[in-house]
């Protein structure tokens, strides 16, 4: 996927993934969903085809949508009460990326990028894992991830 010179480049500390949530985690959630929940502009250096140059642009920024969230977010519930499966767990990867690719038009920057970037990266972490630790990563990412769920919900 191409990298949007704005993309949000924070991720999820590893260490909360593997460890547990703390303090530093749950400010983390607080402004990455706070940055989802915001649509804005930003400026972009761009190719002209008429001046053979780049040149600035003003770029939409598009907020993910409580829908889009809500999708995403339900399939990690529902994997929650079936119990941690890796199968399905790292198929979540896809099917976000499906759901950026359905967005995406060229035209704007659209967040929910941002959200695929930062959640892939989380369940690499999770797969990461020794066995015996697996169960306890998954359910710190699923703790991290209710956190940015709320924090999108209070800033909407």
């Amino acid at each position: 996927m191409k990298k949007w010179e704005q993309q949000w480049d924070e991720y999820i500390p590893v260490d909360a993934i593997r460890i547990g949530v703390t303090d530093s985690t749950v400010e983390f959630a607080e402004r990455f969903g706070m940055h989802l929940a915001r649509n804005g502009k930003h400026k972009e250096n761009r190719f002209n085809p008429k001046t053979k140059r780049e040149e600035p642009v003003d770029v939409e920024e598009s907020k993910l949508t409580s829908s889009q969230l809500r999708r995403f977010f339900g399939e990690v519930k529902r994997q929650q009460m079936m119990g941690y499966n890796e199968s399905s767990f790292v198929l979540l990867k896809p099917k976000l990326a499906y759901a950026v690719g359905r967005v995406k038009d060229g035209k704007k920057y659209y967040k929910i990028e941002d959200l695929f970037n930062v959640l892939s990266k989380a369940i690499d972490v999770v797969a990461a894992q020794e066995t015996t630790d697996k169960q306890k990563a998954f359910k710190n990412f699923i703790s991290i991830f209710e956190a940015i769920v709320a924090y999108h919900k209070a800033a909407e």
